[in-house]
């Protein structure tokens, strides 16, 4: 929702709006100028907007809202935000990344490349893209890059130009009947596309593919180190050879590189592409480092479904093979937990130590049996659950050596109180 509040401000539209709880990225925005509500006893305000005024709302919020329900009351325009991004971006070449993983950083990267090469564009990117300072840039509208939610359907409202699936593990199934109910979607998503599509080699579909399979039409090839990082062989079309230097590690990470050479390739060469992929910073909270020393490694990570917590562990252990391993990770969704509790489990008990936050909620209510407490008895190694203010206290205390913080909820909100506290007690 933030991008899309940038992109308002961007374009001089009067933009004020609701929150929950007052974070950093409603705190950007009111320096910008921008009104935020966090009760829910504004309904006056709404009563004293414009006829004209159109309300955009997230797929996090129910029709039984009562803010929402004041605004149809009033009989204002009602939009949901895919609907309403949809209207910005289907009249473009739009460039859209799906998947249960990786959309964050191939649309960041794939923004990166068009920045660069100064093409007209605009990015709505679901994280701060670190190399663009935000998670919203506009340089012109020829060209668009999205990311495509699979929450809610939100990508069946999209058309468009070029596309890119990057993964179709289960997730939301709330929202889908089970697993190839979301993967039927994915496909609808992917025969929406005009132009051109490729899926990673995993995907039960498609035509194009990329990814380590001898057979993909972008093969990722052998891996070489570097003293200021690595670098990998890219095979495409099994005839063309090219070395692409880069370093972000985790053969995640390289995949969704590939993702993002491949749909950069629609308009650019490559030859305009490589230079630039060694000097992308990334995206905020995916694989941070927050502190670096011997003695103690400091990461934090937007991972919040049990192939990711695998795919950052094993990242760890290829470039931390011996430090203790230890995970703070706060569960997102009663209903992700309780479909994935066991595969919670495993991915979790692959770390030395575990602690848990509480479930965060987002928009969901309790879950009977569904909670950290029973997912910390199904962990095999010693789990502690405990809340934030806990976590302040007790962490800062342990003889850590690698503490990862996971999870999509606030515990964004922990990352840098728990670093002051760590460098206190810790030297670094």
């Amino acid at each position: 929702m933030s991008s899309l509040a940038r992109y308002c401000l961007h374009n001089n539209i009067t933009i004020s709006g609701y929150d929950k709880t007052r974070n950093t990225e409603c705190i950007d925005l009111e320096t910008q100028g921008v009104v935020i509500h966090y009760n829910l006893n504004c309904t006056a305000e709404i009563e004293q907007l414009s006829s004209q005024t159109v309300v955009v709302y997230s797929a996090a919020v129910g029709v039984e809202h009562p803010l929402l329900k004041s605004a149809i009351k009033k009989g204002l325009k009602i939009f949901k935000r895919a609907v309403f991004l949809a209207q910005l971006v289907n009249q473009t070449k739009c460039f859209a990344i799906a998947g249960t993983h990786g959309k964050t950083t191939t649309t960041a990267l794939l923004s990166h490349i068009f920045a660069a090469n100064k093409l007209p564009f605009t990015a709505f990117i679901g994280g701060y893209s670190r190399d663009l300072k935000s998670n919203f840039y506009q340089a012109g509208n020829e060209y668009t890059i999205v990311e495509a939610d699979e929450y809610d359907k939100s990508f069946l409202h999209l058309k468009p130009y070029a596309a890119a699936i990057t993964s179709v593990d289960a997730d939301h199934l709330d929202c889908y009947a089970d697993h190839q109910d979301l993967i039927s979607h994915y496909r609808q998503f992917y025969n929406a596309v005009a132009q051109f599509k490729i899926v990673h080699n995993d995907i039960p579909f498609g035509e194009l593919c990329y990814g380590m399979n001898s057979d993909a039409d972008f093969q990722i090839g052998a891996l070489h180190l570097k003293p200021e990082g690595f670098s990998f062989e890219l095979c495409v079309n099994q005839s063309q050879s090219l070395e692409v230097e880069f370093n972000k590690p985790g053969l995640h990470n390289i995949e969704n590189t590939v993702a993002a050479i491949a749909l950069a390739n629609q308009v650019l060469p490559f030859e305009k592409i490589i230079p630039h992929i060694k000097s992308f910073e990334g995206v905020r909270r995916r694989f941070d480092i927050i502190i670096q020393s011997k003695q103690l490694l400091f990461i934090d990570d937007y991972g919040h479904h049990p192939t990711a917590i695998e795919a950052v562990h094993q990242t760890l252990c290829e470039f931390y093979p011996n430090r203790k391993k230890t995970i703070l990770f706060q569960p997102h969704l009663f209903s992700r937990t309780s479909d994935f509790m066991d595969e919670f489990a495993l991915a979790l008990s692959l770390f030395d130590e575990v602690y848990l936050l509480p479930i965060y909620a987002a928009r969901e209510l309790p879950m009977a049996e569904v909670s950290s407490e029973v997912l910390a008895k199904k962990i095999s190694k010693c789990t502690s659950v405990i809340c934030a203010t806990e976590a302040l206290e007790v962490l800062p205390s342990q003889d850590l050596e690698l503490l990862i913080t996971m999870g999509a909820g606030d515990i964004s909100e922990l990352v840098e109180p728990l670093k002051n506290k760590l460098c206190q007690t810790v030297f670094v």
